[in-house]
């Protein structure tokens, strides 16, 4: 009787850890997004309250600034920029890929295989590297690229460049 009760029990904490590693997974990838960049002809890009025209302007976003991608609607696309705004910009003024640059007080900037210090390093970004491009963050890690060079760096070195 007491094996069974141990074995009951063993199920219902088994069925109790499963659901909550998946859940755990699920937020950690949805922690991972695409970088945009504002792409306009010299004018300022108006982020609006909805995916139209017809929505009101919350603010208005110059050349070059970073946005994270969250959702699309038809030609619309609904993004963060890195100060909390959240609204819709129309797709045709935003490119993939915002810029960056190192900005560390004493050496260069290790690249990762991985997002974290338990990944690989690949090599490494000189101090002041300026135009390093950033095309996904996972938590605080950047995915940049450069002349070819590609890998996972932290966010904390790095600047936009904009």
């Amino acid at each position: 009787m007491k094996r069974i009760l141990a074995v009951l029990l063993a199920v219902m904490l088994l069925m109790a850890v499963i659901p909550a590693t998946s859940l755990a997974a699920t937020e950690a990838n949805s922690s991972t997004y695409k970088v945009y960049r504002v792409h306009t002809s010299g004018s300022n890009l108006m982020l609006r309250s909805g995916p139209g025209t017809g929505y009101r302007v919350i603010t208005s976003l110059c050349y070059g600034r970073p946005l994270k991608y969250i959702s699309r609607s038809g030609n619309w696309y609904k993004v963060r920029t890195f100060n909390g705004h959240c609204g819709w910009v129309y797709k045709r003024y935003v490119k993939c890929g915002a810029y960056a640059d190192v900005v560390t007080c004493c050496s260069g900037l290790n690249y990762r295989t991985g997002p974290g210090t338990g990944y690989a390093i690949k090599g490494s970004w000189a101090k002041g590297t300026r135009n390093l491009l950033v095309t996904k963050v996972h938590g605080n890690w950047a995915y940049v690229e450069k002349c070819g060079k590609r890998g996972w760096s932290s966010m904390t070195y790095l600047d936009w460049n904009y």
